[in-house]
């Protein structure tokens, strides 16, 4: 087929260039370039396909409809029956949200409903809300409405009425404010109430600061880490000194985030919270009716960023309703925003240093060619002589992808995807009057090939957390996916001495989940814990999906659960097992007073550590009785000093550990990302 074609869907675009790409002569030969991991020549072969090279892309999103805004807004203020009774039709905040989602930015109905909205809140004394559509109304450009002396005439009455909103807004709030101090004197600090958990989904998280210093080079790490670098593990992240459990070890922004397709109504495209809280509004794109946003903020830093690049064939990454296609597609969305953040960050800053910042990504193929010949130096360089900045598109162009390693089937996949958003990307920038050559082209289609195979294998969840009162747990739910530079840099281990958890904006926290030493390596855990699986699907699945044999500490002894209900306490001096203390009292029928280590003598007092031990699990037991009335910040030192006694007395794995560490990570569930 060589007649040029219009492609909207890419399941349609993805079975014609498959087909196309499996049959004789390019079969084989895609193999053999798959096997040598050359990306450059394996897009090549795709685009010599006649219907490959020859696919245009068209525009595939959920434009607005006055027509139909003008008949919601209607609706919205009631229905005149012939008596000359108004009737009210289903919930009028709703639909005037519809309404706003469905009106162009320029029409009159939109200016009609942002208005109403905003004295629908004021009306109902939700003053944050009222004064959130007061900010959308006030950012409007006056340019869009600069056409007609009437439209411009609207715009602006509508414009004075939401300053005197908000004007009254901030009058009400600032009462409201001192009336709640005088309320807060008043009330007992250990006093909460049986809301408390879902209340607290109306709070904006607070993202926490790294323990300590910063890195002088890891910009996104505390100084009590370290890069290592050796060919056996490349890079990776070490203790420079004794760090204690829940010590803030990271904290970073993604180099690029995508949204599922589930969350999109229900989350804000931008910075992931939740749209259900009682103090959210949604506020719309101008040009899309798919996506929502949480403010004018939002909306505006998501237009700048990436979202602008994206609006108008944004339908493609979501077509289809399957749970595993809609984290696929997720990973679609993921590896085209790491192609726009990345030529965004890259700009000029390699190749022209005094050329001011483009407003479009820079699309010179000169970048790319240039890091291809300068990889294997800037792999070992990067976080340990020069800085390892988050924001460089090297760091991301530097993840591992297995590229040779993978199924020539599986290549084969990731490169029409490439090739698919490529042709999305050159399809917006023409709209910008952008023209993108051949050989720009197919380094854009090389780069977002090498980000769909690292995705793969160094991508993490974003993830909120959703309280379930029956069990009094908080549960994950993800919302989508993200590429961090800094996190990627730590290994992996089925026993992890850190955890991940997920702030506002996509931004990570990663804490220390145990005592770590001083030398140790930082490990995470990618998916399979030794407590759900056992080694030998552990190690099957990290081979799979990372191509490595795992060997930490569980693996290598086997650990297996459940544990046996004793734990072992060891000397202090050398740290071998002296004795052990049965979890369940009525076993322990032990009476020795002291033991002595048989390895370096040391005496040790078996009683003082056994009542030592019962008065320390006590503290666990309040800390979860606290937990359970919502009171997690009373509940977490009690946890981080009975897992420090824990850590100091007995070897792992024991179950102490695991409760409490379970207990922990519950606690740092309620302060990311949370929903109801």
């Amino acid at each position: 087929m060589s007649c040029t074609k219009g492609c909207i869907k890419f399941s349609e675009f993805f079975k014609i260039a498959y087909d196309a790409a499996t049959v004789e002569p390019y079969g084989n030969h895609f193999k053999e370039l798959s096997a040598n991991g050359d990306r450059e020549e394996m897009i090549k072969l795709l685009m010599s396909i006649p219907y490959i090279e020859n696919v245009k892309i068209v525009q595939s999103y959920r434009g607005k409809d006055d027509i139909k805004a003008t008949e919601l807004h209607g609706k919205s203020n009631g229905v005149v029956a012939k008596d000359g009774v108004v009737h009210e039709s289903g919930n009028k905040s709703d639909i005037l949200t519809e309404t706003l989602f469905t009106a162009s930015v320029t029409s009159r109905v939109f200016l009609d409903a942002l208005l109403d909205c905003a004295q629908y809140w004021y009306n109902s004394k939700a003053f944050v809300k009222c004064l959130k559509y007061c900010e959308c109304m006030l950012a409007l450009p006056e340019n869009l409405y600069d056409r007609t002396t009437e439209s411009m005439n609207d715009f602006l009455e509508h414009r004075k009425a939401c300053i005197h909103l908000e004007h009254e807004c901030s009058k009400k709030l600032k009462v409201s404010s001192s009336q709640d101090k005088r309320l807060r004197r008043k009330f007992n600090k250990n006093q909460t109430d049986s809301t408390s958990n879902l209340s607290s989904t109306n709070r904006t998280p607070t993202i926490p600061a790294v323990d300590g210093k910063k890195h002088t080079i890891l910009e996104s790490c505390s100084d009590a880490v370290t890069m290592r670098f050796n060919e056996k593990k490349g890079r990776h992240l070490v203790a420079t000194r004794n760090i204690n459990a829940g010590s803030v070890l990271i904290v970073e922004q993604p180099f690029a985030f995508s949204t599922n397709k589930e969350a999109l109504n229900r989350n804000c495209l931008h910075c992931h919270i939740t749209l259900k809280s009682n103090g959210s509004v949604k506020i719309p794109c101008y040009f899309c009716q798919t996506v929502s946003y949480c403010s004018e903020k939002c909306r505006k830093e998501a237009w700048q960023m990436y979202h602008r690049y994206e609006c108008f064939i944004f339908d493609v990454f979501y077509e289809n309703d399957s749970e595993q296609t809609q984290r696929h597609t997720s990973h679609l969305l993921l590896a085209y925003r790491l192609i726009i953040a990345g030529f965004m960050s890259s700009n000029i800053e390699h190749i022209n240093n005094n050329t001011e910042k483009s407003e479009i990504p820079f699309l010179n193929d000169n970048f790319l060619r240039y890091h291809v010949a300068n990889a294997n130096k800037e792999y070992r360089d990067l976080g340990v002589s020069e800085a390892y900045n988050f924001r460089d598109y090297r760091t991301v162009l530097n993840l591992e992808t297995h590229c040779s390693k993978i199924e020539p089937s599986v290549n084969l996949i990731r490169a029409i995807e490439a090739v698919f958003l490529a042709k999305c990307f050159t399809f917006i920038l023409s709209k910008m009057d952008v023209i993108c050559l051949k050989e720009t082209f197919i380094s854009l289609a090389v780069a977002t090939l090498h980000h769909l195979q690292a995705i793969n294998c160094n991508a993490y969840e974003i993830v909120e957390n959703i309280y379930d009162k029956e069990t009094h747990v908080w549960e994950p739910r993800h919302v989508g996916g993200a590429i961090y530079p800094t996190v990627s840099l730590v290994n992996h281990s089925c026993y992890p001495n850190v955890v991940r958890h997920s702030y506002p904006s996509g931004v990570v926290v990663m804490r220390a989940l145990r005592f770590i030493g001083e030398g140790t390596e930082i490990l995470d855990c990618y998916g399979p814990h030794w407590l759900s699986e056992g080694r030998l699907s552990r190690r099957e699945f990290l081979w799979k999906k990372y191509r490595f044999v795992c060997t930490c500490e569980a693996c290598t002894q086997n650990w297996q659960y459940p544990l046996p209900e004793t734990m072992n306490y060891k000397c202090k001096m050398c740290s071998k097992i002296i004795g052990t203390i049965a979890l369940n009292e009525k076993n322990d029928v032990k009476n020795v007073s002291y033991e002595e280590c048989c390895n370096c003598t040391k005496k040790v007092d078996c009683k003082k550590i056994k009542n030592q031990f019962r008065k320390s699990v006590e503290k666990r037991l309040n800390a979860i009785s606290q937990m359970y009335e919502g009171r997690y910040e009373q509940a977490l030192p009690q946890l981080l000093e009975h897992i420090q006694f824990i850590e100091k007395f007995f070897t792992a794995p024991n179950m102490e550990t695991i409760k409490t560490q379970q207990c922990i990570i519950q606690c740092y569930n309620q302060y990311g990302c949370i929903s109801q």
